[in-house]
Parts: C-alpha cells; sequence; structure tokens
C-alpha cells in the first residue's frame, strides 16, 4: 500500500497533473470560441504568451504578489482579444483564420525582439512562486492544490456558458449567423465576449505556467503549440465540455509511456509529433461530417 501511495503522490505524477490542469484551462476555453463557435482562432496561444509574460515581468522586476499578477494577465489578456476582435471578426472563414495566425505570429516576433521587455530569445528566468497562506509554493503538491481551486471555477463556469443562453446563441452564430441576426442575437457583441472570456482564461493558464516553470521563453509559445490545442479540442469533438475534458488528459498523457522506453532525444520528439498527427488525421477523417458539417440555408 505504502508502494502505490508513493506512486501516486510522487513528484513525476504531481508534475502530470499540473500539465493537465494547466490544458484543460487552455482547451476548454479554447473550445468556446472554436468548439462551440466555430471561430478558427489560431492567435490563442498568443493570448497565453501575453499572461505568461505580464506574471514574469510583473513578478520579478515590479515585485508584485500572486493576485494582482494573475489579475493583470488576466486583464492583458483579455484587452488583446478586444483589440483582435475588433479587427479579426470583420473577417470571415479561411480569411478570419489568416487574420487570427497574423495577430499570432505578431506576438511571437514581439517576444523575440522587443529584448528590452522580453529577453528576446533569453527568456524570463527567476520567477518566484507565490507566497499565500504561508504555504511552501515550491512544493508541487501545495501548487496543483492552489492550480486545482482555479481548474475548477474555470471548467464550471465554463460548463455554465456551454449550457446556457449564451453559448446557444453561439451555436447559433455557428449554424448560421444571419437567421441569429434575425433572431435578435447580437452577432458581433456574442463574438467578441466569446473572445474575451477565451483569452481571459488562456491568460490565466498562462499566469499559472510562468509561476510553475519558473522560467519562460518564446518557445514555449511556439506555433506547434497552438496545434496541439487544436487536436485537444478536435479530438474531443468540438463544442462538447466533457469531451474536450477528456482528451486533454488522453493527449496530455499518451506521450509519457515513450519516455519509458530506451530512445535518446532526437527521436523521441519526432515520434510524439508523429503520433500527434496520426491521432489527429484519424479522428478528423471518423468524424468529419460532425466537425465539418454542412451549412443549412434558409
Amino acid at each position: 500500500m505504502s508502494d502505490i501511495s508513493g506512486i501516486i503522490f510522487s513528484e513525476y505524477t504531481i508534475h502530470l497533473a499540473i500539465l493537465v490542469g494547466l490544458y484543460a484551462i487552455l482547451a476548454q476555453s479554447l473550445n468556446l470560441t472554436f468548439g462551440l463557435g466555430q471561430l478558427f482562432n489560431l492567435a490563442h496561444v498568443a493570448s497565453y504568451a501575453i499572461g505568461a509574460y505580464t506574471t514574469a515581468l510583473l513578478s520579478t522586476e515590479a515585485q508584485w504578489q500572486f493576485v494582482p499578477c494573475v489579475a493583470a494577465s488576466i486583464l492583458l489578456s483579455g484587452a488583446f482579444s478586444v483589440f483582435l476582435g475588433t479587427i479579426a471578426l470583420r473577417l470571415t472563414n479561411d480569411y478570419f483564420a489568416i487574420g487570427t495566425l497574423a495577430f499570432g505570429a505578431v506576438v511571437s516576433s514581439l517576444l523575440i525582439n522587443w529584448r528590452s521587455v522580453t529577453h528576446g530569445v533569453l527568456g524570463i528566468p527567476g520567477i518566484p512562486r507565490p507566497e499565500i497562506l504561508g504555504l511552501d509554493m515550491y512544493q508541487n503538491s501545495n501548487f496543483l492544490a492552489l492550480l486545482l481551486v482555479f481548474v475548477v471555477a474555470v471548467q464550471a463556469l465554463y460548463f455554465a456558458i456551454s449550457r446556457g443562453p449564451f453559448g446557444r446563441s453561439l451555436r447559433a452564430l455557428a449554424e448560421y449567423d444571419q437567421a441569429a441576426a434575425a433572431l435578435g442575437i447580437n452577432t458581433r457583441l456574442v463574438r467578441n465576449v466569446a473572445f474575451l472570456l477565451s483569452s481571459a482564461a488562456a491568460g490565466l493558464a498562462g499566469s499559472f505556467f510562468a509561476y510553475y516553470l519558473n522560467y519562460i521563453d518564446p518557445t514555449s509559445f511556439a506555433f506547434g503549440e497552438m496545434i496541439f490545442l487544436m487536436t485537444i479540442v478536435v479530438v474531443g469533438r468540438p463544442g462538447s465540455f466533457f469531451g474536450v475534458l477528456l482528451s486533454t488528459a488522453f493527449l496530455v498523457l499518451l506521450p509519457e509511456p515513450l519516455r519509458f522506453l530506451n530512445l535518446d532525444s532526437a527521436t523521441l520528439g519526432p515520434m510524439r509529433q508523429l503520433l500527434y498527427s496520426l491521432i489527429l488525421f484519424a479522428v478528423v477523417w471518423w468524424k468529419r461530417r460532425s466537425i465539418f458539417p454542412e451549412q443549412r440555408e434558409v
């Protein structure tokens, strides 16, 4: 029994649980826009990066505490979404995806080249863990407990949204926006609010990511991370609350058995990407009618 409890509460399993918690926030927030609203938002990782860098800079250079740092990360990521939505939501379909991709590329370039603020490719080291109620957050079990509070709060919020009037409005806009507008739905307001809620949660995840690793650099927010988040949502079925939660745990933990094989790092990375690619291709082909439904006409 002691061996089993030692495995369950080992640093390795706690680390995996923290990763699942972070990606659960990220994937569920992307599911709001991409799943319910069918908005092909490729700038979600940019909001994630803004949240992480906000916390990193404020905690290291301004010596801000946990609550102000997290609040600032959420607000700045949300402000970015409002700016993005004001411009990108004027575009439709493929043009919208290209527009959000361009915004994501701009943020990525700023992280690399705005060295006086972001420190460029050197990143920001020495991000301190928060101090809350005298608990040692450098102990990962305490950090996991803190993260779980926010994970549960975010999941409860998105569950309520997906089952409520706002979620129904998003689904209506995704299926046929002109008919939804004829029914009195403010299309621009609903989509902007969806962007705001989605990006705010991504900023929250970025804040916890910075606190957990104690170091961030631009490589953590590359386009490959966006592809991984899209894979989670697609595998879990876009718009499905519980499906995205299950696919988050499945895909985050999926490559872990590969670590126990006698493989060098040069082989492990490509195998992991190949595995994700095969799963994504298989699920898209299998569920192509539900992921890309035919548009009905009125």
